[in-house]
């Protein structure tokens, strides 16, 4: 009898255990659907022990983005099921080697599908062909916004920068779209994500290419990047995006972003950078 209730307290123990299926699709509706099949996806769990959980992912690389961006977040959902966890660690699947041509076919696929497209008027292929002038919601709450995007596309450097704030579903990335779509056949125009801007920060640094990461970026006529405040805390990448800015403004390319909140409400972002586009026109949605 003894051990039979010694058995059913293990089961019980053991049914107790983390599910990761049940986390999945709550980090999936937490980071959105982009960041969930980039990063966190690739997360395999290991095992559960007293105080913490075991996750393996491919390569450093993943392990070092996903730490630095995300890890704060998966802690707080797993917590919500399993008080006792205080940590995650990580082991790595890959050698060494291995994660030489992860990286390598990341550049490859990235060089050949969608990042960088040499010698084309549109470098940087993010465009939504869907995401119109024609088809934008306009209501008096988000007229400004859009005639002032109107106006970018007519005539660049009117507003330079402009900028546009408004919090999520308002249409922001709609406005940066049309803009882009409308300037793409006689421009170059590069519209990019800030996390994806990151993305290929880091990849430029541990492939050694900064000199081409420069060179795409500062060369492009319409920069449109989208969800600036995810720059925050990264002072290597703002001291690059502020000198990128610094040469499209020179070199007279139309720059517009965009935020969910005004520049000076920007956390850990550096003043100059908040003063830079604080000196163009801001407009919310």
């Amino acid at each position: 009898m003894k051990n039979d209730n010694l058995n059913k307290k293990t089961d019980n123990f053991v049914s107790k255990k983390l599910d990761w299926s049940v986390i999945q699709p709550e980090m999936k509706n937490k980071f959105g659907k982009d960041i969930y099949e980039s990063w966190i996806k690739k997360i395999e769990f290991v095992n559960e022990f007293h105080d913490y959980i075991l996750i393996s992912v491919s390569t450093r690389f993943i392990r070092d983005w996903i730490t630095s961006r995300y890890l704060d977040q998966i802690l707080q959902l797993v917590k919500l099921h399993k008080k006792n966890i205080n940590r995650i660690e990580f082991i790595i699947k890959n050698t060494e080697s291995e994660e030489e041509n992860f990286l390598a076919k990341q550049h490859s696929i990235t060089n050949e599908n969608v990042s960088f497209i040499k010698d084309s008027y549109l470098q940087y292929n993010r465009i939504d062909p869907n995401k119109k002038f024609d088809n934008f919601v306009l209501g008096f709450s988000n007229k400004l916004a859009y005639e002032a995007s109107k106006k970018v596309s007519q005539d660049i450097s009117h507003y330079n920068p402009l900028y546009i704030y408004g919090g999520v579903g308002m249409g922001k990335t709609h406005l940066l779209n049309a803009i882009g779509l409308s300037l793409k056949d006689k421009n170059k125009v590069m519209l990019i994500p800030a996390e994806r801007f990151m993305y290929q920060f880091v990849r430029s640094i541990k492939l050694n290419e900064m000199v081409k990461f420069k060179e795409y970026f500062r060369n492009t006529d319409i920069l449109l990047i989208d969800d600036i405040q995810f720059m925050n805390g990264k002072e290597a990448m703002q001291e690059e995006f502020f000198h990128t800015f610094n040469a499209l403004l020179d070199k007279g390319s139309q720059i517009i972003g965009s935020a969910d909140r005004p520049p000076n409400k920007l956390s850990r972002i550096q003043d100059r950078i908040k003063s830079r586009f604080s000196g163009g026109l801001v407009v919310d949605v």
